[in-house]
């Protein structure tokens, strides 16, 4: 088929066809289009298809083969001239390069441009789709290991990557990978994406006397510097590689200086042995890591005598000051913390606390005025609302436009945000802070305020800044006449979601490309482009260089599969190949159309799964997801072990298919005594489907638990609403409690030694490395934690999401035994979640006088609105508002309330000032308040605000939240369809089944894609048969029109651009 789309400066698809009149011509069969036509309609869809490469897939990622620029790339690298000349004609095109079109690369390149492409991929590697990343170092290994060309190696000794070698000594062969390919040359190629790498290939780079990392150490080469996203796995190996060299020793000043990257993980049992020398070459390397150095900092200032630091001994410390703990910093006097706040506002990863510790340190020398706030630095976001509103907003607008202070708006609680946008707008030009303003600033302005702004520009709007949707569609409004022109719309960053599906509608093919190919527009965008084109009938006379072209979203959501049916059975495997690489895991799992994708894929290669090769399991990709408990288990060992890690992106199983996986993984690794590392890594969030003993038998040694540490921090719990359908989270606790044990049983070994009870005791060494797991605490453990110890760790135990109602409690005795007389409203704020696990008596006692930074520390849980503590809530509430006048609460006190605000009447909510309810209404949309009588009061409160409910924009839905849920029938059916498809998830989720089902069939079927996801079995149910239909058109089901001279859609093509796509805003 050719180019799919001509590079910049060729005349575009777009400007050859003047709308339809070129290439469609309508008769009494109805639509039809060009070929061309409909290719373009293909590609725009592409964007919806991701790479399922594991865990932690990202929906954004294209996939599919070579596209425009992308294939002349391709014939360039196997082409017999120099590549480079090439490559300068690209400019910043590399970044979006596809992962699918990388898979296609020929593996005979030519040294020369070898070196050359690598070069700019690793110029670009933070570019890259993280995908395309993983794509190129397996093209790149496949050239050394599978190529016929000069770098072909197929005489080398292979061993298996893919998993344990199941046969002969299966338990000692394990994890070897494809051969120690990755001399110190192709290192030096490889350069970033050798992070890409399995833990089995970084064994063999560590591994003897002159191994590659030997090698690379005693070279002139910086490689390790450029490393930023190495993983503790893979440092550890990297650090064991080490220990063997030759003429190398790690805690030689000369040997640190080359660490790299390296030396943010540098082991902690060798930093207390490191001489002063040393010890300041690790200082200078540590300023350069990108990931939490704070441990390494903590050993290197322990034997720091903090009560005795004055102001010089403090910057003496430089950077590892951050090591001190809370009452280190709190024994070090407010003299010397004042005399040394130019260097402490520039050090990075101070937590809460700690901020909050010198922050009140130099409030008891200086008073912190508007002129003197710069001075803070990094420590700014320890001021409270009551001071910033004190400040006039142009000295508010001056301090936050600086750099360093405006990246501490992102520590910031929300009610630290609207205080300061609040000053800022209240005397300032709105114009001026857009342009000046960081992100998490404006992300507080009202649209209200937004639609005052003038002078609006495509420049504004192509920075990094994340707008919200309901801003995004004002701003969009306010340059719409610029959006005319391609360019423009390609530029736009987070704000091209504010467009329209009826602005789409209006604009030029070309234009409506440049949407559909951005990589922030939503999916529901890129549908509506789709319904610019229509289809013509295609499959039955498609040839194998078509496929090519194909997008995988479009043969999944292919309106009827015997569509897929015509394509000769020659190409069927092709098809199948494109299949897979659909990240289709967020599809209901009882869908019906997965079960004809996975039925149309099996009979395309003509086998059951119990017959499957490897390469026919690895084409199906996702589709692994659609194997039944019986499946897996009729699967040989070698075809598991190849395709295992496919079932990473199912995520969440029932139990037949957790018992049949977990039996499949048993029987076909090492006996589990005998695992590492390798294992671990490979099955990441497979680990789930083990029992607690199954893991028990797992070695409790440091690189498992570097892997599980590791597998755990990209694994964390979901904070935001996830409808319950699309829920696909697999439940880590049992993988938490193997942690758990493996870290308390090593930091406690020693006190073990000295005393008859074995029972682990939480220390500051064992929470901090913990995070989520130290919900493992028992009761009786957690009050056996000593006071220094949990004034030291708060910050990690309030960010704990699975502690239960009794834990809490523990915690809050072991506060109240660490701060006794001395609780104040900063140490209640300071305990955050803990302050659940006061009881009314304790309630009324400490929270006599709650302020608004009090207050805002708290209420973001939505323990507050249940039932069980309302007496509670109600009196915190009580005793802020002391008495005043509901009407005279701030904007920035219904902000600051959170979940507290659920606990108002219909009166008291009735009684909120209207311009503060509109200012905040975004905020208090967002809260899940349980009883629907509040929210039907924010409703009326949102009608006296935003006019009747027929007025009422997407950008205004968006602000109003869950509280258009409680429209009732005869209000919801004047909801403008327009505005339909910005309704919030929350609120289409909190729908009465009777008021869904008022909803008219045009509603319904402009609902869009993610808010598909969240309608209830029960909304569904209460609709009428025309009504699901109409519903059911958001997720690719086409409504069909017949008759002579109508037109036929047959969106094969609207294909619902995944329901997939849903996977974006819980993302």
């Amino acid at each position: 088929m050719g180019q799919l789309f001509p590079m910049a400066g060729h005349h575009s698809i777009g400007n050859r066809v003047q709308g339809f009149q070129v290439h469609v011509k309508v008769d009494k069969m109805g639509l039809k289009c060009h070929a061309v036509v409909f290719v373009l309609f293909v590609y725009l869809i592409g964007r919806t298809t991701v790479v399922s490469q594991g865990s932690g897939e990202d929906p954004k990622e294209r996939s599919g083969r070579c596209h425009g620029w992308e294939v002349n790339l391709r014939n360039h690298l196997s082409a017999a001239g120099h590549v480079m000349d090439y490559l300068t004609t690209l400019n910043k095109s590399i970044s979006t390069l596809s992962p699918g079109c990388v898979r296609s690369f020929n593996l005979n390149v030519s040294l020369s441009n070898l070196m050359e492409i690598m070069k700019v991929f690793n110029e670009e590697y933070d570019n890259l789709i993280p995908g395309t990343r993983k794509q190129i170092y397996k093209w790149t290994e496949d050239i050394y290991t599978k190529g016929s060309g000069p770098f072909g190696m197929n005489t080398m000794v292979e061993t298996n990557d893919k998993g344990p070698d199941h046969k002969g000594n299966r338990d000692q062969d394990k994890g070897k990978g494809k051969g120690h390919w990755i001399t110190l040359d192709a290192l030096k190629i490889l350069g970033r994406f050798v992070v890409q790498a399995p833990t089995s290939t970084f064994k063999a780079i560590a591994q003897g006397e002159t191994s590659t990392i030997c090698q690379l150490l005693n070279s002139s080469s910086r490689l390790l510097d450029q490393l930023f996203d190495l993983t503790l796995v893979q440092a550890h190996i990297l650090f064991q590689g080490l220990y063997t060299c030759d003429n190398v020793y790690i805690s030689e000043p000369a040997t640190i200086d080359k660490l790299g990257q390296l030396a943010c993980f540098y082991p902690a049992k060798k930093l207390k042995l490191l001489k002063e020398a040393a010890v300041i070459a690790l200082r200078n390397k540590l300023l350069n890591c990108t990931r939490n150095v704070k441990e390494i900092y903590r050993i290197l200032v322990e034997n720091i005598n903090a009560n005795s630091l004055t102001a010089e001994g403090v910057k003496e410390l430089g950077a590892s000051v951050v090591g001190l703990n809370v009452s280190e910093l709190s024994s070090i006097s407010k003299e010397a913390i004042a005399g040394a706040l130019s260097e402490l506002k520039n050090v990075k990863g101070w937590s809460k606390s700690q901020i909050a510790v010198l922050v009140n340190k130099y409030k008891a020398i200086e008073e912190v005025k508007a002129e003197n706030l710069n001075d803070l630095g990094v420590l700014v976001s320890g001021v409270g609302v009551k001071t910033f509103e004190k400040f006039k907003g142009q000295q508010l607008r001056f301090t936050f436009s600086q750099k360093d202070v405006a990246e501490t708006t992102n520590a910031m609680l929300p009610v630290q945000q609207k205080s300061i946008m609040e000053r800022i707008l209240e005397t300032e030009d709105i114009n001026f802070a857009l342009y000046l303003l960081p992100g998490p600033l404006l992300t507080t302005i009202p649209v209200d305020k937004l639609k005052q702004a003038k002078n609006i520009s495509v420049e504004l709007l192509s920075q990094n800044k994340l707008w919200n949707l309901g801003q995004s569609i004002v701003l969009i409004n306010l340059i719409e006449g610029e959006l005319k022109n391609p360019e423009n719309i390609s530029k736009l960053k987070t704000a091209v979601k504010g467009m329209s599906c009826n602005l789409i509608k209006s604009l030029k093919l070309d234009a409506v490309r440049a949407v559909a190919t951005n990589p922030h527009a939503s999916i529901d965008q890129i549908r509506c482009s789709t319904n610019k084109f229509s289809q013509l009938e295609y499959f039955r006379t498609i040839m194998e260089g078509d496929i090519d072209e194909f997008l995988a979203s479009y043969i999944i959501f292919a309106q009827y599969m015997n569509e897929l049916r015509k394509i000769p059975q020659s190409l069927c495997s092709n098809v199948v190949e494109v299949i897979s690489q659909a990240n289709i895991s967020v599809l209901p799992k009882d869908s019906d159309r997965l079960k004809e994708i996975f039925k149309y894929a099996m009979e395309c290669q003509n086998s059951n799964v119990s017959l499957l090769t490897e390469d026919q399991g690895i084409r199906l990709g996702s589709l692994v997801c659609q194997f039944s408990a019986a499946d897996i288990k009729s699967l040989n060992t070698t075809v598991f072990l190849a395709i295992v890690s496919q079932f990473r992106v199912c995520r969440k199983f029932s139990e037949e298919m957790k018992n049949a996986l977990r039996e499949q993984i048993l029987s076909s690794f090492p006996s589990l005594p005998n695992w590492t590392v390798d294992e671990c890594i490979l099955l990441d969030s497979l680990l789930t489907v083990l029992t607690k003993d199954d893991l028990q038998f797992i070695p409790n040694n440091e690189e498992i638990r570097l892997a599980l540490e590791q597998i755990l921090s990209s694994h964390k719990p979901a904070r935001d609403f996830i409808p319950p359908g699309l829920d696909t989270s697999a439940d880590f606790s049992s993988l938490r409690w193997k942690f758990f044990k493996i870290l308390t049983q090593k930091t406690d070994s020693k006190k073990r030694k000295h005393a008859l009870d074995s029972t682990a005791i939480p220390t500051l060494d064992n929470i901090e490395p913990l995070g989520e797991a130290n919900s493992q605490w028992t009761v009786d453990q957690l009050d056996c934690m000593s006071v220094e110890d949990f004034i030291n760790s708060l910050d990690t135990l309030t960010e704990v999401t699975s502690f239960s109602s009794k834990q809490l409690q523990a915690l809050k005795a072991k506060a109240l035994q660490a701060y006794g007389i001395n609780i104040n409203n900063y140490v209640l704020a300071s305990l955050k979640k803990i302050t659940l696990g006061f009881n009314d008596e304790e309630v009324q006692k400490y929270f006599t006088k709650p302020d608004i930074d009090n207050i805002g520390a708290i209420s973001e849980y939505k323990e507050w609105a249940k039932a069980e503590y309302s007496s509670r809530a109600n009196t915190i509430v009580n005793n802020f508002i002391s008495g005043r006048a509901y009407n005279h609460l701030s904007s920035t006190e219904l902000v600051g309330l959170g979940y507290f605000i659920c606990t108002f009447t219909s009166d008291q909510i009735k009684s909120i000032n209207n311009s503060a309810y509109s200012s905040a209404a975004k905020d208090i949309g967002n809260k899940m308040c349980p009883n629907f009588e509040t929210l039907v009061a924010f409703k009326k409160k949102a009608v006296q605000v935003f006019g009747s409910v027929d007025k009422w924009t997407g950008a205004e839905l968006q602000e109003i939240g869950i509280a258009a849920a409680a429209l009732n029938a005869e209000e919801i059916i004047y909801l403008m369809t327009s505005a339909v498809p910005f309704l919030t998830q929350l609120a289409v989720s909190r729908f009465p089944p009777k008021v869904f089902s008022a909803m008219t069939n045009a509603q319904l079927r402009n609902l869009g894609i993610e808010n598909y996801g969240a309608v209830t079995e029960k909304q569904k149910a209460a609709l009428s048969i025309s009504q699901l239909n109409a519903l059911n058109e958001n997720v690719g089901i086409a409504r069909m029109v017949s008759g002579a001279g109508s037109i036929h859609w047959s969106p094969v093509i609207t294909l619902t651009l995944l329901v997939l796509s849903l996977t974006m805003a819980l993302h």
